[in-house]
């Protein structure tokens, strides 16, 4: 039997070579292949943002995972608000003071002492705390007890200082005079600084005598103060050439 297109004796040959096109096209696969397999191997997992989103997924899961995090990043927030928080207080303690709104201010400084003990720290803060305290005793009623006792007792260290302040530059007035009979309470004063405490009893001392006995002290513990109180001894009292004055004087100018 002859096989129709064959030339006569000869069998097809089904090893006949491919078109060039579709052999083309096996080689670019196989291609591509080979390179897939290879970035396998290469690589610990073939999708690592799958592992990555799984890891997160089960850390959030995991109280242990919670309880590791770093406490400054949740505490970093706490802080701001806090430090945001007594910038606004202080504005308004300031302007409530201005406008003589006893009242109001008296709360305002309970709130910032509450929310920033060191706030009367501030130069600003203490001018209005001073302010405050002299309209609170000039007007009277519940606001002055409630002024007094946040400076004796809320204000740490600075609170005598306050009371020193006012005491000493506000003579004759009413909150000058509640200062000094804080002053002299022990409760107070052992609060206060040994430097708010020679100051203050330098100034309060009334013979010459007496202010000459707390040299010794002065020249241990004062500062700027005392420095202040020992040179106006020295005038009033005629003691600059004391050598005793001159040593103490010394002493506090070189601090």
């Amino acid at each position: 039997m002859t096989i129709v297109g064959l030339p006569p004796g000869r069998a097809p040959d089904s090893a006949a070579p491919l078109p060039r096109p579709v052999m083309l096209g096996i080689a670019g696969a196989a291609g591509i292949v080979a390179v897939i397999v290879l970035a396998i191997m290469l690589r610990s997992s073939p999708f690592p943002d799958l592992d990555e989103a799984r890891d997160d997924t089960s850390a959030s899961k995991d109280p242990g995972a919670a309880a590791e995090a770093p406490s400054d990043d949740e505490d970093a927030p706490r802080a701001q608000a806090s430090a945001g928080n007594s910038r606004e207080l202080r504005a308004r303690l300031a302007k409530e003071v201005r406008a003589a709104k006893v009242k109001d201010a008296t709360a305002t400084l309970e709130s910032l002492v509450a929310a920033d003990p060191r706030s009367p720290e501030d130069a600003d803060v203490r001018s209005d705390i001073l302010e405050l305290a002299s309209k609170a005793a000039f007007a009277g009623g519940a606001e002055v007890d409630k002024v007094f006792d946040l400076i004796s007792t809320k204000m740490g260290t600075r609170g005598p200082d306050v009371l020193y302040a006012l005491a000493t530059s506000k003579g004759g007035s009413k909150a000058a005079d509640r200062a000094v009979e804080l002053m002299k309470q022990e409760a107070v004063r052992s609060r206060a600084t040994p430097a708010t405490r020679i100051a203050f009893d330098l100034w309060a001392a009334k013979s010459c005598p007496d202010k000459a006995a707390l040299l010794d002290r002065a020249r241990e513990e004062g500062d700027s103060r005392a420095l202040s109180w020992v040179m106006v001894m020295g005038r009033t009292c005629k003691m600059s050439k004391d050598p005793k004055v001159q040593e103490t004087l010394d002493a506090l100018k070189s601090r």
